[in-house]
């Protein structure tokens, strides 16, 4: 029987077309988790949910300079563009949940 970490990472291949991107950490129904460079020598881990990024939909805003996801902050194009692939994946990993 496979475990789940298993299954995780054979539908993380699927779903990124057999290449993980090596800034995806960790993942799970619920989660993915994000490495960003901050600074030329720093990087940190970000934990996004469904949550946060149903959180993100709701107070999108065209007029900010800066956006936020899960703490994540940049450029509001960068940041629509990794919350819509987060949702993406939920919606892949959990179907069920998004009929």
């Amino acid at each position: 029987m496979e475990s789940k970490s298993d299954f995780i990472k054979r539908k993380l291949k699927e779903f990124y077309n057999g290449s993980v991107p090596s800034y995806i950490i960790d993942a799970g129904k619920t989660h993915l988790t994000i490495r960003v460079k901050e600074g030329l020598f720093a990087e940190r881990d970000y934990v996004v949910t469904i949550c946060s990024v149903q959180e993100y939909f709701s107070f999108e805003s065209e007029e900010k300079a800066e956006e936020e996801l899960a703490g994540i902050k940049g450029d509001p194009q960068f940041i629509y563009n990794l919350a819509m692939e987060c949702f993406r994946w939920f919606r892949f990993i959990s179907p069920e949940e998004y009929r």
